[in-house]
């Protein structure tokens, strides 16, 4: 089984206002989507934040890699 992800950006601020995860071991990624909606973290800002050693957080960057337009 494998997990499913999806950002919601603030076309105009820039900002995290919503994040869905579905599948197991999803349970980690939630803390920082909560740091980074009530944060007010800029989309561009969190990039510089992702996990650099590959976990289940690693999909952060692949979510903002997504975002960018970067394959």
């Amino acid at each position: 089984m494998h997990a499913t992800a999806q950002l919601v950006i603030d076309a105009d601020s820039r900002l995290l206002v919503g994040a869905t995860f579905v599948g197991p071991g999803v349970g980690e990624l939630l803390h920082a989507a909560t740091i980074a909606i009530v944060g007010q973290v800029p989309v561009d800002t969190r990039w510089h934040a992702v996990p650099e050693f590959p976990t289940l957080s690693e999909v952060w960057l692949r979510l903002l890699e997504q975002e960018r337009g970067v394959s």
